[in-house]
């Protein structure tokens, strides 16, 4: 049974060398920059440096090598937005100290992460919906993006203060 790429591209036909950019380490490295979306460590786990690594994307050999890596990046941003998804509904653990000992922790929630989620969301849901069919009235029919939009900005005028204070009407009326 052969492996097959994450990303399959044709290796650049750079010169032989046991210590170069083989195609088995071309295609090595672009499975390892997939998976951690950072040219200096992929890198590091071929065993190349990433100036040879820039020098060969600009070659015009490299071309193919150049779309897989670019591919490559793009496939890896995916696992950033699920880190960042995962820290919005979960949160930080924040450690509680009392006289110089961890006695719990607390989770922290940051709204400003809620709020760039939320509108990349609206984004990707625009982008999808794409724009209103003719005939369709305005006021008839609501636009989920419209609607997730509004949403973001009330939420982003309720959110903590920069000195992590809530706003004076944070509680309602009833409250006070």
């Amino acid at each position: 049974m052969t492996h097959q790429p994450l990303i399959p591209f044709e290796p650049a036909q750079a010169r032989t060398r046991h210590d170069g950019w083989t195609a088995r380490r071309q295609i090595a490295f672009i499975e390892a920059l997939a998976e951690c979306g950072i040219v200096d460590e992929a890198c590091r786990r071929v065993g190349m440096s990433d100036t040879a690594a820039y020098a060969l994307r600009r070659r015009p050999c490299g071309e193919h090598f150049r779309r897989a890596w670019d591919a490559a990046i793009e496939y890896s941003e995916h696992r950033g937005y699920e880190a960042a998804r995962d820290r919005m509904i979960h949160g930080v653990a924040r450690p509680v100290f009392y006289k110089g000992e961890q006695v719990g922790e607390w989770r922290h929630f940051d709204e400003r992460l809620t709020i760039y989620m939320l509108s990349r969301q609206n984004r990707r849901l625009a982008h999808r919906i794409g724009p209103r069919p003719p005939g369709i009235e305005e006021d008839y029919v609501e636009d989920p993006a419209t609607v997730l939009d509004s949403e973001i900005e009330e939420i982003a005028e309720y959110a903590p203060q920069e000195d992590g204070n809530l706003p004076e009407d944070w509680f309602g009326e009833e409250c006070a």
